[in-house]
C-alpha cells in the first residue's frame, strides 16, 4: 500500500489497525510517523529504534518510495536540483535553494508537465502531463529532511535556522489543476501530527485559476497565494499566458479581491521581467493602475534563459530600475528576488525534468 497517499485522519488508523493486528503495542505507529514525517526517513529498514522484524514487515506492507532518484545537481551558489523517476517511466524535478537568512526553501512539482503553455516557461513546452500522487508530491518535500544539519532529527525549537525550510509550490505544474492530491499533501504538512510546517512557511503559485484560488483560500487560509501576473495588459498577458483568453484580468483581479476578503492576506503577485516586453513605462503605468486598490506585493525576477525561448534576461540594474519605478508609481511593495540555481537550469521556469 502506498503509505504517503493518504491523509493525517487515514494514516494512524491505517498503522494502528495493521499494527494491532501483529501484536504490536500502540506507541509503535507513533514512532512510525515520527520517522517518516518529521525525520524524512523514507525507508523502514533504517528505523532503528524498530525491531528488525517489524521493520521487515512494515517494509512488506507498506511503499513509502514513490520516487527514485539521480544525485543532485549542484549550483555554484548552493542550490540542488533532483530528478525524480516516477514508478510509471516519467520524471520530475524539485529543487531545494538556500536563503540568505540561514533556512533553505523547497520548490516542489504536482504535474509531470504542463498544459497552460506560459511562453517563458520550459514546463510549459512539455505539454500537459499527468498529476501527481498525494505521496509524490510529499515525497519531494520529504527527503531534504534528513539532510539537514544535524542529520534526521527534527528541531521543534526552531531555534536553529539551518534546520528550518520553507516550501513553495512553485515547480512543474499548475498546482490547482491537481487541487484534490495537492491538498491531502499540504493537510500531512501542516498537521501538528506529521510535518509539523507552519502554514505561512507553505506557498502555493497559480497561473490565476479563479475556483482554485477561491477553494484553496478556503481551505488553507492561512497558507500563502502567489499569482502569476507577468503582464498588466490582457493584449500582453494573452501573449505571454495562453490562460489570460478565458481568465481576464478583470476576472482574475475580482478573484483576488474575494481571495483577499476570506483570508485578510494581501496576494502576491510574481512578475517575471522580460527585457524590453514587460518593463517599459506603459508597463509600469498599467501594473500601478491594476494594483493601486488591491492590497498586494509585487515580487519581480528576472527571466532565466531557456533554449528555444527567445526572450532576453534583464540585468541586475535594468531589474532594479524596474523595481524603482513601480515603487515611485503604485505604492505597493515591490521585491526584486534573487535567481538562484539558473547556471543548472534550476530556476524559476527552468525545470522540464532533464528535457529542456
Amino acid at each position: 500500500m502506498p503509505l504517503l497517499d493518504l491523509g493525517p485522519a487515514e494514516v494512524p488508523e491505517e498503522l494502528n489497525r495493521t499494527l494491532a493486528g501483529w501484536g504490536e503495542k500502540p506507541y509503535r505507529a507513533r514512532q512510525v510517523l515520527r520517522q517518516i514525517y518529521q525525520r524524512g526517513v523514507l525507508d523502514f529498514r533504517r528505523m532503528t529504534d524498530l525491531s528488525a522484524t517489524l521493520r521487515e514487515r512494515l517494509a512488506r506492507a507498506y511503499d513509502i518510495q514513490p520516487l527514485t532518484s539521480e544525485a543532485p545537481v549542484v549550483s555554484k551558489d548552493g542550490t540542488r536540483k533532483t530528478l525524480w523517476h516516477l514508478e510509471n517511466g516519467g520524471a520530475v524535478e524539485s529543487v531545494v535553494i538556500p536563503m540568505e537568512r540561514g533556512h533553505s526553501t523547497v520548490c516542489l512539482s504536482t504535474q509531470t508537465g504542463c498544459a497552460l503553455k506560459c511562453a517563458f516557461c520550459a514546463t510549459g513546452r512539455l505539454g500537459a502531463g499527468r498529476n501527481l500522487t498525494p505521496g509524490e508530491i510529499l515525497f519531494q518535500a520529504l527527503a531534504p529532511l534528513e539532510e539537514l544539519p544535524g542529520g534526521p532529527v527534527r528541531d521543534t525549537s526552531a531555534a536553529d535556522k539551518s534546520r528550518s525550510l520553507n516550501y513553495v509550490i512553485m515547480g512543474m505544474g499548475e498546482p490547482f489543476l491537481n487541487y484534490d492530491n495537492l491538498a491531502v499533501a499540504l493537510r500531512v504538512m501542516n498537521h501538528n501530527d506529521f510535518m509539523q510546517v507552519g502554514a505561512r512557511r507553505i506557498t502555493v503559485s497559480t497561473v490565476g485559476l479563479p475556483e482554485g484560488m477561491l477553494r484553496f483560500s478556503r481551505d488553507f487560509p492561512q497558507m500563502r497565494l502567489a499569482v502569476s501576473l507577468h503582464a498588466a495588459t490582457e493584449e500582453l498577458r494573452r501573449r505571454l499566458m495562453p490562460v489570460a483568453h478565458r481568465v481576464p484580468l478583470s476576472s482574475l483581479l475580482k478573484t483576488c479581491r474575494e481571495v483577499f476578503g476570506i483570508t485578510g492576506r494581501r496576494i502576491t503577485f510574481e512578475y517575471v521581467v522580460l527585457s524590453g516586453i514587460n518593463d517599459r513605462e506603459e508597463d509600469v503605468a498599467a501594473l500601478a493602475g491594476l494594483t493601486r486598490d488591491l492590497p498586494c506585493k509585487i515580487n519581480l525576477i528576472g527571466f532565466n534563459r531557456v533554449p528555444g525561448i527567445e526572450f532576453n534576461s534583464p540585468d541586475k540594474r535594468q531589474l532594479e530600475n524596474f523595481r524603482y519605478r513601480l515603487l515611485a508609481a503604485c505604492k505597493q511593495a515591490v521585491t526584486l528576488r534573487q535567481s538562484r540555481g539558473a547556471d543548472i537550469a534550476g530556476g524559476c521556469g527552468q525545470l522540464a525534468a532533464g528535457k529542456s
